[in-house]
């Protein structure tokens, strides 16, 4: 069967555009095969100099507005990839086509030596796939997520906590990556994180880094040339080998660690298990290698892909006060004095969910998704172009920070305008099945951070504004680079509506 890669690539998620780009290798074919425009090719190598190794999306948008087209086609060494640049193109595609578009290329490096082989974002379609996805969403859609709303809560008023009580203008990602760890570790296993430096979150997110440097196109040659797998540590030129030995052995720790606690720590007879995906799908009998790579693959995700968004939305407040004004506005006239906002209270709230939507919509927290392969027999057709053997897409919109977009003149949900969700979270049966806990997670804190706080720029030792870097580093996760701010309690009701929250946690 021939394969196509296809990588989901939400690059600014938004709006009206998107980006399919299509790895195939194409054969020869009939003299009427229709290839779309694109930048030219060179003899044999084609577009080898040409494809970026960083910041990816922002090439192919130029190159999209450069010829004018809305699809694009590539060539490297033999090896076809697609642009299509539009939304509806990836929703054709993706969700129209599923069937053909949801399988995985191999990943040498990745699966075959670092050990990712348990992360159903790698597993290619098939039987053991659609196992893992089918209990992930049965015990993470809407309704069945809803059980794990007081872990959020617990995690986002702990972060309130820490912001007011010690945090210093340094701290914000510090305290947002304790947070997204007390959320995944305590949905995924139903543990109980209380250190910032807690093993388990540490090894998430150790792995995740990994996961960011293997998938890099062209940083491995194994990925290009298999056989080399098989290449001796000793070798000269097998460093690869030998540090893809070390980081399979953490993998396999952080995998197995978290699920065997839950595992050994069950009771006998009818005394309840702490409430989690774990815990529950074992005492359905779920298969112990289904629940470990499920879980698994929630512990990866929900670490970095939570505290990137929510780094945005910090970035954006910084340059928009008078959005946080307007927000801040809308949740006291709901909500009374004293009183934190809740899960009920987001259809109530359209002005802070539109800042939530421009949040995750403005700056995508994953631009380069894992890409996904064609395994049709041949070649599909789109609008009249021939997409030969597989694809990726992007969502190029470099736009301004605009929440109102989503809002009507009156301040209600514009339903002509699209939702981000409907992209971020991926398309088809490859879409993040954790989008509604993630997405959860997200509106409570951004909402709770803007009843109770300003979000204001840091200061240096004589009063100076210290402007924020507005750097991104170039990865699989798309993260900012450090920067100081601070968290200013709106008032003393708001400091003291922090405080209480301790008392309504651990009750002294």
């Amino acid at each position: 069967m021939s394969l196509t890669r296809l990588f989901i690539v939400p690059t600014a998620i938004a709006l009206t555009c998107g980006a399919i780009y299509v790895y195939t290798r194409i054969r020869k074919g009939p003299a009427s095969t229709r290839l779309p425009p694109g930048p030219k090719k060179l003899p044999l190598i084609g577009n080898f100099f040409d494809m970026p190794t960083s910041f990816e999306w922002e090439r192919y948008a130029a190159w999209a507005k450069e010829f004018n087209t809305d699809i694009l086609h590539l060539d490297v060494g033999g090896q076809s990839i697609i642009v299509l640049d539009t939304y509806e193109a990836c929703t054709e595609l993706l969700d129209k086509r599923s069937k053909y578009y949801s399988t995985r290329p191999s990943f040498t490096m990745a699966v075959d030596l670092v050990g990712f082989d348990f992360n159903i974002g790698f597993i290619p379609y098939g039987d053991k796939w659609q196992v893992i996805p089918r209990h992930l969403h049965g015990g993470l859609h809407g309704t069945a997520s809803q059980r794990f709303e007081p872990i959020e809560l617990k995690a986002t008023h702990t972060f309130l906590r820490a912001m007011l009580l010690h945090a210093t203008e340094d701290d914000v990602e510090v305290e947002l990556r304790h947070m997204a760890g007390i959320v995944i570790l305590g949905m995924a296993y139903g543990l109980d994180i209380r250190k910032k430096d807690d093993t388990h979150v540490t090894a998430a997110e150790n792995a995740q880094h990994v996961l960011c440097d293997v998938v890099i196109q062209g940083a491995y040659l194994v990925n290009s040339i298999p056989a080399l797998k098989c290449v001796p540590e000793w070798m000269p030129g097998a460093t690869f080998r030998r540090q893809a030995r070390e980081w399979r052995a953490m993998n396999q720790d952080m995998a197995e660690r978290p699920f065997r606690e839950v595992k050994e720590g069950m009771p006998v007879g009818d005394v309840p298990l702490a409430p989690s995906f774990v815990s529950s799908a074992l005492e359905k009998g779920v298969d112990d290698d289904i629940v470990r790579d499920a879980a698994a693959t929630m512990y990866m995700a929900g670490t970095d892909t939570t505290v990137c968004a929510l780094l945005n939305f910090t970035l954006a407040m910084l340059d928009h006060t008078e959005l946080q004004a307007r927000a801040q506005a809308e949740l006291d006239a709901l909500l009374p004095h004293g009183q934190l906002p809740g899960f009920v209270d987001e259809a109530q709230l359209p002005f802070v969910t539109a800042i939530v939507w421009e949040s995750l919509r403005y700056t995508p927290v994953a631009p380069v998704g894992i890409p996904h392969a064609y395994s049709g027999e041949i070649p599909d057709n789109y609008n009249g172009y021939t997409i030969p053997k597989g694809s990726v897409i992007v969502y190029p919109d470099p736009g301004t920070f605009n929440a109102e977009r989503f809002l009507t003149a009156e301040g209600k949900f514009n339903p002509d305008v699209r939702n981000p969700a409907d992209i971020i979270f991926g398309f088809g049966r490859r879409a993040c099945p954790g989008r509604n806990m993630a997405y959860a997670s997200v509106w409570i804190t951004i909402a709770s951070v803007l009843r109770t706080f300003n979000i204001e720029k840091a200061k240096g030792p004589y009063g100076s504004v210290i402007e924020p870097t507005r750097e991104y580093m170039s990865s699989l996760v798309l993260i900012p680079k450090h920067f100081k701010c601070r968290y200013v309690p709106r008032s003393e009701e708001a400091a003291a509506t922090i405080r209480a929250t301790e008392i309504q946690q651990y009750g002294c």
